[in-house]
């Protein structure tokens, strides 16, 4: 039997709902007449193929159920009637990827029938923007932003094989870059017994209708939960049930969210006499739909804050892009407090006082001196 021409990996398919991938190969027919179909071998390592499947006289053929993230070596053989097989054909690698915008891919491309040649490997002119690949080891570098959500992008890499000329080829990545769903609650301060609310952000990669958030409601602390929203947002309704909350929005169709747009406040009252408090409103669910009715894949959550100041002031840390040290005071607005130093919590701990503060807001910010390496701080009112 004649053994037919090479294998030749020509497309691939995206993922599909189980977040596998699968693969579609071409090839060309055997020019011996006996020949009666063609059986597929696969497997993750070069001439190992722990998979096979068999077709008919065709020359083209669909493996599917092949997971994400992983490599596969595909090769074929002829058969006729009698069941005689051919030889191997060449091989043909795929790779196929699912990732998040923003996360950084790095993968070896691995050649076949080449070891110990020198290589020099390259990118088609089609590959995405920003992708790269050290010409030298063949390792694929890329970090898809954004606009590549909800995207499949086929890369082919070339590999020229300078030692022996007739093994130069080509391989083809399969990089699916997922869509994203990011909604996160925002961070408030509010006096004990006072109202007070936290926004709802929202950031897509397409248009979405509807949004659903399940909260760990802090009913000891927070009562009488409610929203309020505005145009996309048509509508909207809170569920409490014992200690979760159910956050619900409706959005016209056609309306796509970036950069974290805030589109609804969760709007509540602090318990009054409470203690000053910092208060988690944990995000413990989420749910998107799309304005075609699939749901979203990869979702994000991000839980809000809401500082109750009742008697006492309270301290915390922040980040300052003008010096490395930095506090927020909450407190009561009109009082006098002291911050105070230490440099070490080793009993006994000396407080040192370092400036004086009258509280204009609930929420006061203070950038600090950084030349101790180490110092603690409290906040004592006057």
């Amino acid at each position: 039997m004649n053994w037919f021409a090479p294998i030749l990996l020509a497309a691939v398919l995206p993922y599909t709902a189980s977040a596998t991938v699968s693969a579609s190969l071409t090839w060309n027919a055997s020019t011996d007449p006996s020949v009666t179909g063609y059986e597929i071998y696969y497997g993750c390592a070069s001439g190992q193929y722990t998979n096979m499947i068999s077709v008919g006289e065709v020359t083209n053929a669909t493996v599917p159920g092949l997971a994400e993230d992983a490599t596969y070596f595909f090769a074929a053989k002829a058969v006729n009637a009698a069941g005689n097989e051919s030889p191997f054909s060449n091989e043909a690698l795929f790779c196929g990827f699912s990732v998040v915008p923003g996360t950084f891919i790095q993968q070896s491309v691995i050649p076949t029938n080449s070891t110990g040649d020198q290589l020099a490997f390259s990118l088609a002119a089609d590959a995405p923007a920003g992708a790269a690949i050290d010409p030298t080891n063949g390792i694929f570098a890329w970090c898809p932003g954004p606009a590549y959500a909800s995207t499949t992008n086929v890369v082919t890499v070339t590999i020229t094989d300078y030692t022996n000329p007739s093994l130069s080829s080509s391989e083809t990545m399969l990089i699916v870059v997922t869509d994203y769903l990011q909604v996160g609650l925002g961070s408030t301060a509010v006096q004990s017994g006072q109202s007070g609310s936290l926004p709802i952000t929202l950031a897509a990669s397409d248009e979405i209708t509807n949004l659903q958030l399940t909260v760990a409601w802090p009913a000891g602390q927070l009562t009488t939960p409610t929203l309020t929203f505005a145009p996309p947002v048509v509508a909207g309704s809170v569920q409490v049930q014992d200690s979760t909350a159910l956050l619900q929005l409706q959005i016209t169709p056609g309306q796509s969210f970036t950069g974290g747009s805030t589109v609804a406040q969760l709007s509540f009252q602090a318990v009054p006499g409470q203690p000053s408090a910092f208060v988690d409103v944990q995000v413990i669910g989420a749910s998107g739909i799309k304005s075609g009715a699939s749901a979203y894949r990869n979702i994000t959550t991000e839980s809000g804050e809401v500082v109750v100041v009742g008697a006492n002031p309270l301290l915390q840390s922040q980040a300052s892009a003008v010096q490395s040290r930095a506090l927020t005071l909450f407190g009561n607005p009109g009082a006098n407090y002291q911050i105070q130093f230490t440099t070490n919590l080793m009993p006994p701990v000396v407080w040192t006082p370092l400036l004086n503060h009258q509280q204009s807001n609930l929420s006061d910010f203070v950038n600090l001196d950084d030349s101790q390496p180490t110092i603690y701080y409290r906040l004592q009112q006057l």
